[in-house]
């Protein structure tokens, strides 16, 4: 794993970085539109901001999106600047599965942008949310047999990051209010709701390191491996600040102790930052290794 990273160059760094920005605002977008439409509680000014959030996002992961089709040619041209200019490679790249992954991504976040702007009925924003988590499933490792399964099961898994970024925004903005008891009602619901997202998202991310990489504690001995170990151990982190929020703060808050909410800032800060990690590691993984079947 080491070695890979520090032998890695400019043009792969400036990848990981494009995809991991395309990652999350993506999954911004499609996390503010699941909390929009799954939770009651939220005020006024936190739906207000879930809207102001979601439209922007859209507008960032349409520039990181677009700028994936100019780094993958570099990247094929053996890291020459000059291929993110070469026509027949971006021709190429268009018409495989990145183009297929984009064209389903930017209709996602046609929908998604709909519903931000407008009194769209909740459908349009579940569906662009969707759309936007299956793009991602028509390119990379998931193409392998049992292809269905596989990108059903990352869709799953991204559907469940969303839903738990977009709640975080939610949750932090709501921390400015005086209201503890609100804030503990609206914890409340999300974590009700959150305990069966975290259950799928934690399922379909098993069934994904099953089939990819077959044995999984052999698994962990191939770079790929490694590097997926990294992703797990924060995904236990945000496990932990998420079950103490759950039984530790919620209660507190709902029983009016004002210290909570700073407490509850803090720790959904510590979750957004293991979030962050998460998207930066899968960025990292997907680019410098690959599943290898351990048997």
């Amino acid at each position: 794993m080491w070695p890979a990273l520090l032998s890695m160059d400019g043009p792969t760094a400036l990848w990981i970085g494009a995809k991991a920005l395309a990652y999350l605002a993506s999954l911004m977008a499609a996390g503010s539109a699941l909390v929009l439409v799954a939770v009651a509680a939220w005020d006024g000014g936190t739906l207000r901001a879930l809207r102001r959030l979601g439209i922007a996002s859209v507008c960032v992961s349409v520039v990181a999106s677009a700028s994936l089709v100019p780094m993958n040619a570099i990247f094929l041209a053996g890291g020459s600047w000059a291929g993110g200019l070469e026509p027949v490679l971006a021709r190429m790249l268009v018409e495989g599965p990145l183009g297929e992954s984009l064209v389903a991504r930017a209709a996602g976040l046609a929908l998604l942008a709909f519903f931000f702007g407008s009194r769209a009925p909740k459908a349009a924003g579940v569906a662009g949310a969707a759309l936007v988590c299956v793009s991602f499933a028509l390119r990379g490792h998931v193409l392998e047999e049992p292809r269905v399964l596989l990108a059903a099961l990352l869709t799953a898994h991204l559907l469940g990051i969303a839903f738990w970024a977009g709640a975080l925004f939610a949750l932090h903005r709501m921390t400015r209010l005086d209201d503890t008891e609100h804030i503990g009602i609206a914890a409340r619901e999300f974590g009700r709701k959150a305990l069966w997202v975290v259950s799928g998202l934690a399922l379909a991310g098993v069934g994904l390191l099953l089939l990819l990489a077959g044995n999984p504690l052999n698994a962990f001995a191939t770079p790929y491996g490694r590097f997926l170990a990294v992703k797990l151990a924060v995904f236990l982190l945000l496990l932990g600040l998420a079950a103490f929020n759950r039984l530790r703060l919620t209660p507190a808050l709902e029983s009016g102790d004002a210290g909570a909410r700073i407490r509850l800032r803090r720790s959904i800060e510590m979750e957004a930052a293991a979030v962050a990690a998460i998207l930066l590691t899968t960025s990292t993984l997907t680019t410098l290794s690959s599943p290898e079947a351990a048997g």
